[in-house]
């Protein structure tokens, strides 16, 4: 077996593990591929050579791999999260990060998993990452995840509009959102959803 084949069903293994968290959070169970989409489209907006948009492709489709450790009952939970369940979901984005940075092909994925929960002013996590200090590929995700949870039926909750989401991101933007690559994904998915 090549070096590469190898490779390519390690990145499969992760895809279907990650498909499997999506199905736990999402009725629809297409959350990262649709994050993927956003984000890329949104990546290649803001001129990223092809490697560095690809890079922000696949981390999106695996971004949320480190959930697999997270119980369903709090992934579904219709109650508020306790300070145990919130401890468990911030372990997420480094879980990812080490998951995927344990595969030779996919370190360079790691840094833009670990950041995507981390926000514009400071107040993120895990690392409380601020500004341009957040990989711009990671600021990117942030924005795409958010607005693709928002968007789609939860267990939890049920969807909100495309307006509301835009309503939602616009009311965060500088505080938990680069206020830049809002307004280019804002763009991106208008463009979208209108053709």
């Amino acid at each position: 077996m090549t070096h590469i084949h190898r490779q390519e069903l390690w990145l499969q293994l992760l895809i279907d593990i990650s498909k499997f968290v999506d199905k736990r959070v999402s009725k629809g169970g297409e959350h990262c591929e649709n994050v993927a989409k956003w984000a890329s489209s949104t990546a290649r907006k803001l001129n990223m050579n092809d490697d560095e948009v690809k890079n922000v492709y696949w981390a999106s489709m695996l971004h949320d791999i480190g959930k697999i450790g997270i119980s369903t009952r709090v992934l579904r939970k219709r109650a508020a999260l306790t300070e145990d369940d919130w401890r468990l979901i911030k372990m997420h984005p480094t879980i990812g990060s080490n998951i995927v940075s344990s595969i030779d092909a996919l370190p360079a994925l790691a840094p833009t998993i670990s950041a995507h929960q981390e926000k514009f002013d400071g107040t993120g996590y895990p690392k409380g990452l601020k500004g341009e200090d957040i990989p711009l590929g990671a600021r990117i995700l942030g924005i795409a995840d958010a607005y693709q949870a928002m968007v789609e039926h939860r267990y939890y909750r049920e969807a909100r509009t495309h307006e509301e989401a835009i309503t939602e991101l616009q009311k965060v933007k500088g505080s938990q959102f680069d206020p830049a690559v809002l307004d280019v994904f804002i763009n991106v998915i208008n463009s979208e959803a209108i053709s």
